[in-house]
């Protein structure tokens, strides 16, 4: 039986040239490094506008750099990588080009860690229902994973699987899995049986579900949350922080760190319109004391 802590950072949105955020990523980046964890696992949205900026992709990787854990892992966000090609109301999506940008920067975007008892796998959510090849790819990585041992597995990505159940319909929904690509993770986790968990991040909230003998884990932004009333409907906690596992032989506790010097950044102005403010902010200088 061996016991090890995991931090789980998501959504650090940071940029050279659009530092918006900047403050929190250095007070979550002390603050996580003074835990002392053997994993240090960012769940995606590493960068405010990687999809369009290679050095958001480069200053990201520098960054991550930064934390001292001794296992580093990563998972791309949509703001690193672009949505699934089959979300076509977003303007930014996932591209064999950008998938490969993000692979150059960051490493391998799905993979499978064993670490003491515990088996971990990351897992890109932007391939689902994309038609590249390594869509296909991806599943039998984590098909193979999951089965053929007695380890409990872990499973990161950065967009949850559902809001409030599994059973949801929304075809046009940005917040998680559209129907089918929630249908075929689910049923290969649950049907494999040995998932513990499920993490997540995206929606920068803190919320905890359980279906199917999984725990659906939401974790904060460290960058900002959002209170507006979309966000809302979304359900759980807006704030800022980020997550401690601690694993001890086959069980796990997760608590949430919300550093005394972190600022609650909100970000419901930029969510008021028909249409989200953040892809207009991203193409704009950075204002700031001239």
């Amino acid at each position: 039986m061996s016991s090890f802590r995991l931090v789980m950072l998501s959504d650090t949105h940071v940029s050279r040239t659009h530092p918006f955020f900047f403050h929190n990523w250095e007070v979550a980046l002390e603050a996580a490094n003074a835990l002392s964890p053997d994993i240090a696992l960012i769940c995606g949205d590493v960068t405010f506008n990687g999809p369009d900026v290679a050095d958001d992709l480069t200053f990201g990787a520098e960054q991550i750099a930064r934390l001292s854990a001794p296992v580093i892992r990563t998972v791309p966000g949509n703001h690193d990588v672009g949505y699934s090609p089959a979300t076509v109301s977003m303007r930014q999506l996932m591209t064999p080009g950008r998938r490969d940008a993000w692979i150059d920067s960051f490493g391998a975007d799905f993979w499978s860690l064993d670490h003491g008892d515990w088996r971990f796998v990351g897992l890109n959510p932007f391939l689902f229902e994309s038609g590249q090849d390594a869509e296909a790819e991806q599943e039998a990585m984590l098909t193979d994973a999951l089965t053929g041992h007695d380890r409990p597995v872990g499973v990161f990505l950065h967009v949850p699987p559902f809001a409030h159940d599994p059973a949801e319909t929304d075809e046009a929904t940005t917040g998680t899995l559209r129907p089918a690509a929630r249908k075929r993770l689910l049923d290969i986790c649950t049907g494999a049986g040995s998932v513990r968990f499920m993490a997540s991040g995206h929606l920068h909230r803190d919320k905890r579900m359980r279906f199917h003998d999984i725990e659906f884990i939401w974790a904060p932004g460290t960058a900002f949350m959002s209170s507006g009333p979309r966000s809302a409907a979304w359900g759980g906690e807006p704030w800022v922080g980020f997550l401690d596992f601690r694993f001890d032989g086959d069980r796990y506790t997760v608590e949430k760190v919300e550093p005394q010097d972190m600022l609650n950044i909100d970000l419901r102005n930029w969510a008021r319109g028909e249409a989200h403010r953040y892809f207009d902010i991203a193409g704009q200088p950075f204002r700031t004391a001239r």
